[in-house]
């Protein structure tokens, strides 16, 4: 496995944090009965359920109960996640350049045959 991209690391964590925060409060709020579903509330409060994930079914959500907790259950889930999202962007990029890299190769070994065909 190759390096991390520590700056694509941290702009994806910054964005699944804030994400994340903003399905917890969904997530809260349905659980008081305050929440309003519309579309991009009930869409949101599904996303939930898959951001709270990890920590969910290891067990994690019963050690604590305070606002620490749930802060800490949330980075452990954004950084988890944010590992898997910045992976499959390297996966992406390696791609591309490979293909790129294929097509490259190609034009310069068909300019060659034109070449020797001269």
């Amino acid at each position: 496995m190759k390096k991390i991209n520590i700056h694509t690391y941290i702009v994806i964590f910054i964005l699944l944090y804030v994400l994340a925060a903003i399905c917890s409060l969904i997530g809260y709020a349905n659980n008081e009965g305050t929440l309003v579903l519309t579309p991009t509330t009930e869409f949101l409060l599904k996303l939930h359920s898959i951001i709270n994930l990890p920590t969910t079914t290891i067990g994690y959500a019963t050690l604590g109960k305070g606002i620490y907790a749930v802060v800490g259950r949330l980075i452990l889930n954004v950084l988890l996640y944010s590992l898997v999202v910045e992976r499959f962007v390297f996966c992406l990029i390696a791609l591309k350049r490979s293909v790129l890299k294929a097509k490259f190769v190609t034009k310069k070994s068909k300019q060659a045959i034109l070449l020797i065909e001269k």
